[in-house]
């Protein structure tokens, strides 16, 4: 009988279960897996390759060096890492850099299956440098798995591979300056005022220097300079053992013969260059020269690749320094890998040199050494002016040098014109600051035209002694007795200064700002603007101007004899002959207040025009077309009326001429700086010109300002010259 379904119930709760072996196989199974997925795993590869990068970007050299694997730690070195990877960066002119990791890899292993201790993470690179532009490259990082489990950690298995692909082992980043040239300065005609010649410089690299004492004993007899002036070149603060450092520029006609000497000295190499020449010997204050670069002076041109040592405008000098920009151009680069002699490897990146642009002035040579010439041995100077478009036609001034003596480092040459007390430097053209004397006169006349207190055809007492303001301000002629009366143009013709003191008190008693105002309006007491020439601004003396220059009350006051002094261009007046030349040609051309120009063209090598200076009106002189016309008529009568000062100078001269003559009481003792302005032809004036002998000695029968006026009839017949 079967058993009711109550006891089966009750049978199975005391029945043993039967155990199924395959389920515990599977349930043991399924724990452990869970039990290993508790446990950490091996970490990412690119998170280190991210750190890595980072630091890179930051410049942080440790933390990249912390990252590596030891065995990559004991091939590089630390100092080989820390210390490499700057100077690197230096020798990139590296100015930033962006690092982006991507994905990492990993190599098969014998089986096919990818290596979980082994990784490559793709970087790519871009380097922004100042001197060759963006480069971008793409490397790798090796990375090895260090440790086991939860200590396991990624190191960079780091070549200089990791910088750049082929940068292997051995193999350097270098830098190379690709040269340049300098441009031309040309005159007006073509004819070239500073050029290049071909040459070798001669040069040590302190780093292959065997035995000092030979090399100095050796290349002072080949070169003829002192060991102390050798050494004094490669020992200077920028000299790198691996630089070659210039010590003397040899012509190539001299070359040859030392070659075989120099090749057997230990350290000295010679090098192929083209060297600054200044063939036609002109102009040399105002093309000034070139010499080594400072470490300040190359750091401020860092931007056209210059290093110290390069040669450059010589700071204060003339257009080579002031226009050392454009003249210089631009050093170009290649950024490379190279093998440790320095073989090519690879060219990153490059950019082009740039050369110089000529300058183009608007120098005459023809009357640029008929005025040096005029000068002669005197000192002085001379400038020419287009009267209307403000364009200098000569520049003179004198003593002078001769640059090339200076390129070639002609020692003698050279310290005698630094102990000459006649100082040939010094550009008396632009720089020199004078009394003017009676070349004054006509913006005296001016003045006193315009402003009512003389009146065309007046007739104006010229004694031998003046004493208009009393007896305490008596002022004397040049000329020893009573000229009686005369009008304006007399008194320009024969200069009388008692005329002009009557007419500078007229003036300083309605005004005393008048006069200076007028002789500023001229373009005196301030500097002429001209570019790229370095000038003194002069002084045209006035109430307000005592008060500023002096600190003494008793000294700030504007005295009777003040205004009488500028009446005639003595006292504390100052004019450089540019300015004079500037205020010439306004009186030549109606009025017209010019900037002058000597610059009127840059051009690329190819000759194309780069940029025009044009002619440029500054002001107006403070007169009307009719008085300045009466002024141009007097001095006309001084080159050509019987009485006029330098008529003998100009008698029977062809083309016409008008002028003014001019002493002034120099500083030095018995000495005085005469003058002569003027221009030609009197009816069409294409040519004005100012004149000063500078602390000349006068005799009896020899005067000053006669010889001024000689020197600019030397230029005005080189001017009209028949062909």
């Amino acid at each position: 009988m079967d058993p009711s379904p109550a006891a089966r119930i009750r049978a199975a709760r005391v029945r043993p279960l039967g155990i199924n072996r395959g389920l515990v196989a599977a349930v043991a199974i399924l724990c452990a897996a869970v039990l290993n997925a508790c446990e950490p795993g091996p970490p990412p590869a690119e998170p280190i390759a991210r750190q890595y990068a980072a630091a890179w970007q930051k410049s942080d050299y440790q933390a990249m060096w912390d990252l590596l694997a030891d065995d990559a730690k004991a091939q590089v070195t630390p100092a080989g890492f820390t210390e490499r990877l700057p100077r690197i960066a230096d020798e990139m002119t590296l100015t930033s850099l962006d690092a982006k990791p991507g994905v990492a890899t990993h190599p098969a292993l014998p089986n096919g299956s990818p290596d979980p201790r082994k990784a490559s993470v793709p970087l790519d690179v871009t380097f922004h440098t100042q001197r060759v532009g963006d480069i971008a490259r793409t490397t790798a990082l090796q990375l090895v798995m260090i440790g086991d489990k939860d200590k396991a950690v990624w190191r960079i298995a780091w070549t200089p591979e990791a910088i750049l692909p082929h940068l292997t082992a051995g193999r350097l980043v270098r830098m190379t300056r690709l040269p340049t040239s300098r441009g031309r300065i040309i005159a007006r005609d073509g004819t070239e005022l500073a050029t290049f010649v071909e040459a070798g410089v001669v040069g040590v690299i302190t780093g292959q220097i065997r035995s000092e004492t030979g090399l100095l004993s050796s290349l002072s007899d080949a070169l003829g300079m002192t060991p102390d002036q050798i050494k004094a070149k490669y020992t200077q603060s920028w000299v790198k053992p691996d630089l070659f450092v210039p010590i003397k520029t040899v012509p190539a006609s001299q070359l040859d013969a030392l070659r075989t000497r120099l090749s057997l000295i230990e350290g000295v190499q010679v090098q192929a260059t083209r060297v600054r020449s200044y063939p036609s010997g002109l102009a040399s204050q105002t093309l000034g020269y070139l010499a080594e670069a400072s470490d300040a002076e190359a750091k401020a041109k860092t931007a056209r690749g210059i290093e110290a040592g390069d040669l450059i405008g010589k700071k204060d000098t003339g257009l080579e320094a002031t226009l050392d920009d454009e003249l210089g151009g631009s050093y170009g680069f290649r950024l490379g890998i190279v093998e440790s002699d320095e073989r090519p490897v690879e060219t990153l990146a490059e950019t082009a040199p740039v050369p110089g642009r000529d300058v183009v002035l608007s120098l005459d040579p023809k009357l640029q050494r008929a005025a040096e010439n005029a000068l002669g041995n005197n000192k002085g100077a001379i400038v020419a002016e287009d009267p209307w478009s403000g364009e200098i036609l000569a520049l003179a001034s004198r003593p002078t040098f001769d640059l090339n003596a200076l390129v070639s480092g002609d020692a003698a040459a050279i310290a005698r014109y630094s102990s000459d007390p006649n100082r040939p430097f010094f550009n008396r053209a632009t720089f020199g600051q004078y009394p003017t004397g009676s070349s004054f006169k006509p913006i005296t006349a001016a003045a006193a035209l315009r402003n009512g207190v003389y009146k065309w055809g007046d007739r104006i007492d010229c004694p031998q002694r003046w004493t208009g303001y009393g007896e305490q301000w008596a002022q004397v002629n040049h000329e020893p007795v009573a000229l009686g009366l005369m009008d304006l143009r007399t008194a320009l013709a024969r200069s009388c200064n008692t005329f002009f003191y009557e007419l500078g008190k007229r003036l300083n008693d309605r005004d005393p700002n008048i006069l200076p105002t007028t002789a500023k309006s001229f373009g005196l007491g301030k500097a002429t603007d001209i570019d790229f020439v370095y000038e003194a601004e002069g002084i045209v003396p006035s109430p307000d101007w005592k008060k500023q220059y002096f600190t003494n009350p008793a000294d700030q006051v504007w005295n009777p004899g003040d205004a009488t002094n500028l009446s005639i261009g003595q006292g504390f007046l100052l004019a450089t002959p540019l300015q004079m030349a500037n205020y010439t040609s306004t009186i030549a051309n109606d009025g017209i207040l010019w900037k002058p120009r000597l610059v009127i063209e840059l051009r690329d090598r190819d000759g194309k025009s780069v940029k025009a200076y044009p002619k440029t009106q500054v002001g107006s002189a403070l007169s009307i077309p009719t008085d300045l016309s009466l002024i141009r008529d007097g001095m006309h009568a001084v080159t050509n009326d019987a009485d006029g000062t330098v008529s003998f100078v100009f008698q029977n001269y062809s083309p016409t001429t008008a002028g003014k003559s001019g002493t002034a009481e120099s500083p030095a003792r018995g000495k005085v700086d005469a003058w002569f302005i003027g221009w030609a032809s009197f009816e069409q004036p294409s040519i004005a010109i100012a004149a000063v002998l500078d602390e000349y000695t006068e005799r009896p029968g020899v005067f000053g300002s006669v010889d001024s006026a000689i020197a600019v009839k030397a230029v005005l017949t080189a001017k009209f010259a028949t062909p």
